[in-house]
């Protein structure tokens, strides 16, 4: 089992590619400062979008429960620690990726 961080900023907005295992995505950020919530677009390394306009919530497996169902297992990609801010994103929670 493969288990490791992200790493992430503490910015309102950005861009970001992850190596998970064997393959890369693209991550954009952005916060969205009515709803006090950081929207999430996930894309393939091709630019394919996994996922458009997640929350990111902790606890919450950000590549589960894509629809079509991507033909690679990405694993998981969630938020461990507290709900992220501008402020706080990267220093008081992790993106964790997981190869299970």
């Amino acid at each position: 089992m493969s288990r490791y961080s992200v790493s992430v900023q503490p910015l309102p907005a950005q861009t970001l590619v992850a190596r998970l295992g064997k393959n890369s995505l693209t991550i954009e950020l952005q916060w969205m400062v009515r709803l006090g919530v950081f929207r999430m677009n996930i894309f393939t390394a091709l630019g394919v979008p996994l996922t458009s306009g997640r929350f990111l919530l902790p606890n919450v497996d950000l590549l589960s429960g894509l629809y079509p169902p991507p033909a690679i297992r990405y694993g998981s990609l969630s938020l461990v620690g507290s709900l992220a801010t501008p402020d706080n994103l990267g220093v008081d929670n992790t993106l964790v990726w997981s190869d299970e």
